[in-house]
């Protein structure tokens, strides 16, 4: 029986960086259909967080846990978090191309490892590159009417399932949300091929 492994993230959210590795750890070898939902935690115009508003929680939970998976991650220099809703567009696109993955942890890379600006049309074209898109049509769909709307029909479903916080995963009828270590992602995973109930957990998680 093939499970389902539903992931509402965003690209500033650090635990969702840390967790893309964990859950593809977690997920090798098993029969689990990984989806990547895009969770716009600030959609514009509302504000962005800056980067002194997190810098407690960098230093007492995303450093050690970053050091206790052995993940490299950077602070960003930028003071400002980035608008996500470009970069998403550019994932709903890669999606349908077949590159969601490869896509996704290039974009997470170049903010949490190269500390570049994902928000920007010029290193989204790049990552797009990389990832084995066309860059032609992925300028377009930056621009595109069409994505944009794709983007706030997700948004809106999202609503109706009641996820507001990043990351949130959800494996079959169980939802976990934030981040958790990998033997208890195996662990969901076990639960539902064998179709157990789960109660909703709770871990480290960002609004």
């Amino acid at each position: 029986m093939t499970v389902k492994l539903k992931v509402y993230s965003d690209f500033t959210c650090p635990y969702c960086y840390l967790a893309e590795s964990v859950i593809q750890r977690a997920a090798e070898g098993k029969d689990v259909e990984l989806e990547w939902v895009p969770l716009e935690l600030h959609p514009f115009p509302s504000p962005t967080k800056e980067w002194k508003d997190v810098k407690e929680s960098w230093k007492s939970s995303v450093l050690p846990y970053a050091k206790e998976l052995g993940i490299t991650i950077k602070h960003p220099e930028e003071a400002f978090l980035p608008y996500t809703h470009l970069a998403l567009q550019g994932y709903i696109y890669a999606k349908e191309q077949g590159r969601a993955q490869d896509y996704v942890k290039r974009v997470f890379s170049a903010l949490f490892e190269e500390g570049r600006d994902i928000g920007s049309k010029h290193i989204l074209t790049e990552i797009a590159e990389q990832s084995g898109l066309d860059q032609d049509s992925f300028r377009a769909v930056l621009d595109s009417e069409e994505y944009d709307r794709k983007l706030n029909q997700i948004r809106e479903e999202i609503k109706t399932e009641n996820i507001t916080a990043a990351p949130t995963m959800v494996i079959g009828d169980r939802k976990l949300k934030g981040l958790y270590p990998q033997k208890a992602i195996e662990k969901a995973i076990r639960c539902g091929i064998r179709d157990e109930k789960m109660q909703f957990c709770e871990g480290d998680e960002c609004y």
